[in-house]
């Protein structure tokens, strides 16, 4: 049997912590609209997709600042993340999920903007070694704190009992879509 909580039925009518926003009004509006369907999902996931667009926005502004797209700060961060400092541009493919062709291209960007270099590896010269330059490191450790600081601004209504379970909550959503749960 579903649950109220993921109807979303339990909370008609009823905003949550009092103060109403632009995600209740839809969901009154569509409510009025369609009184037999079941609406209630728009609270949580309405929410996060505006979360995520705010969040897209100001990371936007940020990456924008350094010269960045969002794709060159993903790949930039992919390679500063990785234990190694490297990457082959198979590894990244499939980090990013992106096609070859698509890959070729942004390589070849991030290498014209002094960012990467790639080099044939010295144990099997069939593979490409992608690694980030000193200009590369340093625009994405500057960027990437620039990006945690608006992660920060973000969030900074949440007490820690409440951030602690946002991540819970949005973890096993994830979890469950990912086939781990």
């Amino acid at each position: 049997m579903e649950s109220a909580h993921a109807t979303g039925e339990q909370s008609a009518g009823r905003p949550h912590g009092g103060t109403r926003d632009s995600v209740d009004e839809m969901v009154d509006h569509w409510r009025a609209c369609l009184p037999d369907a079941e609406v209630g999902s728009l609270e949580v996931v309405s929410r996060m997709l505006r979360v995520t667009r705010l969040f897209d926005r100001d990371r936007d502004d940020v990456l924008c600042r350094f010269g960045l797209e969002p794709w060159s700060f993903d790949m930039l961060a992919a390679l500063r993340r990785d234990p190694r400092q490297r990457s082959t541009p198979g590894e990244l493919m499939a980090a990013m999920l992106v096609t070859s062709g698509t890959m070729t291209t942004r390589l070849k960007s991030l290498e014209h903007r002094g960012w990467i270099t790639r080099t044939p590896d010295p144990g099997d010269r069939r593979i490409v070694v992608v690694e980030l330059t000193a200009e590369g490191r340093t625009v994405t450790d500057e960027a990437f704190d620039e990006v945690l600081a608006c992660q920060r601004v973000l969030i900074r209504s949440l007490t820690a009992e409440e951030f602690d379970a946002a991540a819970h909550i949005l973890k096993k959503i994830l979890l469950d879509h990912e086939g781990h749960a």
